[in-house]
């Protein structure tokens, strides 16, 4: 976890010493006691569905065997069901063959979904299969992102990319709430990204919450109220780190590759919006947390509307172009991967 959301996780007010010590993560189920409606609405959302075992999901699991001739190798990918029930990914080249045992499925299918798992000599690896919501009618399976670029030698390599163990850490810290070890399989309801991966560990709040008299307030953290770098930094720990306003170098790195338009904390405050707004602009500005970005980019336009209000001698003005749809001029989506388009959060008029 990245320093900057350690330190907004452990602003929870007024604890001792023993709480600031080491304040527990107790789980989503029981944040639901209390927060029934958010809970519900957060469980069936895309962050909730960012990390799962892979025979679960209809989209890896339908239509299988499914088998791939991978040009670069000469070799062949075939995508299984074991008789128990799990996934297995096997690389074949002549006589030669090497096995994938997947045991999880990164990523909640909204653009795509990658599975991970182990080799038989133990070693992590991700898949070279993926699957993409793009490809095909209905989705379908194409080679992970970046593994065109590799040259695989044997079968075992042609199985994907092996990940060290900071690298795994790396996929599991923007994908689980607490840190989750990487072989054991939590409780469903604590896979992806839960309630506690944005209030912090809820050990104290709880302990508070069934002692309302008890002064010293809630102990949990609030994101909606933090100020606006904060926030989108905060969010940006997987949604690309924000350069600070002084960090010159970073700002047109951002600003020059496309690439970082898969970053939206990071081009976010490249936006005139967030820079000259009211109060700062947040991500919650548009965004509700719990629950999925609105299909339509028309039912943020009043977040637009809220500043270019058109009223006379307004500042900002209203866009004399059009009235409605402002994030599909403003905000236009870009294909940065062969099977996935991003929306630019770079807000500007677009040339």
């Amino acid at each position: 976890m990245h320093a900057r959301v350690y330190e907004l996780l452990c602003l929870l007010p007024a604890l001792t010493a023993a709480e600031a010590a080491g304040p527990a993560y107790v789980g989503a189920v029981v944040c639901k006691s209390c927060h029934a409606a958010i809970f519900e609405l957060q469980d069936a959302s895309h962050h909730a569905m960012s990390l799962r075992p892979p025979e679960e999901i209809a989209e890896l699991s339908s239509g299988l065997p499914f088998t791939f001739r991978d040009r670069s190798t000469n070799g062949v990918l075939t995508l299984h069901r074991e008789p128990q029930g799990n996934l297995e990914l096997t690389a074949s080249r002549d006589q030669e063959k090497a096995r994938l045992r997947l045991l999880w499925a990164f990523g909640s299918g909204a653009k795509g979904i990658t599975p991970v798992g182990q080799k038989d000599d133990g070693t992590w690896a991700e898949s070279r299969l993926s699957w993409y919501r793009d490809r095909g009618s209905g989705g379908g399976f194409g080679l992970t992102t970046g593994a065109s670029r590799q040259e695989p030698q044997t079968p075992g390599e042609s199985l994907g990319r092996s990940l060290a163990e900071r690298e795994l850490s790396e996929c599991f810290s923007c994908h689980t709430t607490g840190g989750l070890p990487q072989q054991a399989r939590p409780a469903r309801h604590e896979m992806g990204i839960r309630c506690e991966r944005c209030h912090g560990p809820g050990s104290v709040h709880v302990n508070a919450m069934r002692q309302p008299s008890a002064a010293g307030g809630t102990h949990i953290i609030h994101p909606g109220r933090l100020e606006p770098f904060a926030q989108v930094e905060m969010c940006g720990a997987c949604h690309g780190k924000p350069p600070r306003d002084d960090d010159f170098a970073l700002l047109q790195r951002i600003e020059k590759d496309p690439n970082t338009v898969r970053f939206p904390s990071q081009r976010l405050v490249l936006s005139r919006c967030y820079n000259e707004a009211s109060g700062g602009l947040k991500c919650t500005n548009c965004h509700d947390p719990h629950a999925d970005v609105a299909a339509q980019s028309a039912s943020r336009d009043s977040g637009c509307l809220g500043c270019h209000s058109g009223q006379s001698g307004a500042r900002p003005k209203r866009c004399p172009r059009a009235a409605a749809n402002c994030a599909s001029c403003h905000m236009p989506k870009q294909r940065v991967m062969q099977f996935s388009q991003f929306t630019d959060h770079w807000i500007r008029v677009v040339r």
